[in-house]
């Protein structure tokens, strides 16, 4: 099943998303698990380039496991998410496609 998570970042995003190193063990790590990632990515201001926070949906089993996954995301560990917002997600349409 699918979960969305929609998250903005903290009061420290914009450091924290300049830090290459962090950056680099934040997208290793969505590598290593993107057999679980239906889409993933930042979300930007109204003027397309600032980061204000970031969507990810995963399709697992439960909430729980979807919760793990996040908080086991090297950006997450350090403090780049804020009012995260979890919601199971029915697909109805996806790429183009009508879900079952």
């Amino acid at each position: 099943m699918a979960w969305m998570i929609v998250s903005e970042d903290s009061p420290q995003g914009p450091v924290l998303r300049k830090d290459r190193a962090l950056m680099d063990a934040h997208w290793d790590y969505e590598q290593s698990i993107k057999d679980k990632i239906l889409c993933a990515g930042s979300l930007r201001d109204d003027d397309g380039v600032t980061p204000v926070g970031s969507l990810l949906v995963l399709d697992v089993a439960s909430r729980a496991e979807a919760m793990a996954l996040l908080d086991a995301d090297p950006a997450t560990i350090a403090g780049l998410r804020t009012n995260v917002i979890v919601r199971r997600w029915n697909m109805a349409i996806f790429a183009g496609e009508v879900c079952d």
